[in-house]
């Protein structure tokens, strides 16, 4: 008698609830997997960012010890042995991810601060691009920058703008 009664039951699922699971569930597979390309996106980015970091302050280094017992930061200028150009910040991930950099020193005198007082400021500049530019027509990928300054200073003979 139970047996007849649970067959003649139309209680269960339709196809509308069906559809509508299944509806809830693709749509929260395909957010796991966006989520997880942007998580991967993001920590390889901050992985190159930490390689353009290190690198860069590789080469400040450099200079500060070519530097260490010369008054003005002269390794900056015509040294060859300080090499900047591009370099491979990771090549694991399928393209490479190739970093440029860049050396620049300034001279500056501060009257305002002292008048036999000059300094050096060197810069290092690396600019890179966290691979591919586009991700399905949308430009996710601008291009990415750092830059690093040391100041040198150190005392001169003379003052600016005096007479002589």
């Amino acid at each position: 008698m139970f047996f007849l009664k649970s067959l003649k039951s139309e209680s269960g699922m339709g196809i509308i609830q069906v559809l509508a699971a299944l509806l809830i569930v693709t749509a929260s597979i395909a957010g796991l997997f966006t989520s997880t390309y942007y998580v991967r996106y993001k920590a390889n980015a901050h992985y190159h960012y930490r390689v353009a970091l290190l690198k860069a302050t590789q080469k400040l280094e450099e200079i500060k010890w070519y530097n260490m017992y010369n008054q003005h930061s002269v390794a900056i200028e015509g040294n060859e042995t300080i090499n900047t150009g591009e370099f491979i910040i990771d090549d694991l991930s399928g393209e490479p991810v190739i970093g440029f950099m860049t050396k620049s020193k300034q001279s500056f005198r501060d009257l305002a601060v002292a008048n036999y007082i000059a300094y050096d400021m060197v810069t290092i500049k690396v600019t890179w691009r966290n691979g591919p530019e586009r991700y399905f027509y949308r430009i996710i990928n601008v291009p990415q920058e750092l830059e690093l300054r040391e100041d040198y200073f150190y005392r001169t003979d003379q003052v600016v703008g005096a007479s002589e």
